[in-house]
């Protein structure tokens, strides 16, 4: 059996996900990077993007919005103010940000506004890879 740790996912509203897992392979705002059991300690800070978390032969995914990434003993805190597992999030309402988000980020010229426009982009594409993650685990399965 693969060594575990506790990983947990939490925001101001709710803990999201709390599970102990084998991997951990999460997006930092300087590089991707993968937790395995027996991590040295470390602290970073997180980017918009997809955390997929193993355990056994399930893998979990969660759209997470920054925050910041925290390896104890064996053991992972995920701070963010915004978190959502695949599970949770409706694709078609996912889709129609992207879009929004793509006619907003073309139309703007003001720096801080594109960079406003940028950031939405990168949030409605990480829940939609989110919601892919389990459509594809659910087309194995069947």
């Amino acid at each position: 059996m693969a060594k575990t740790f506790k990983l947990k996912v939490i925001t101001p509203e709710r803990i999201v996900f709390e599970k102990d897992v084998e991997k951990l392979t999460a997006t930092a705002r300087d590089g991707q990077l993968t937790i395995l059991a027996n991590h040295e300690p470390l602290v970073t800070a997180l980017g918009i993007d997809v955390m997929r978390a193993t355990a056994g032969d399930e893998e979990y995914g969660a759209a997470i919005i920054g925050g910041i990434l925290e390896v104890g003993v064996n053991e992972v805190t995920i701070l963010t103010d915004t978190a959502e597992m695949g599970t949770e999030i409706d694709e078609a309402r996912a889709m129609q940000a992207h879009s929004r988000a793509e006619a907003e980020k073309t139309q703007r010229t003001d720096k801080i506004e594109t960079h406003a426009a940028e950031l939405a982009l990168a949030r409605a594409v990480a829940r939609m890879r989110a919601a892919e993650m389990v459509k594809a685990r659910k087309k194995l399965h069947h």
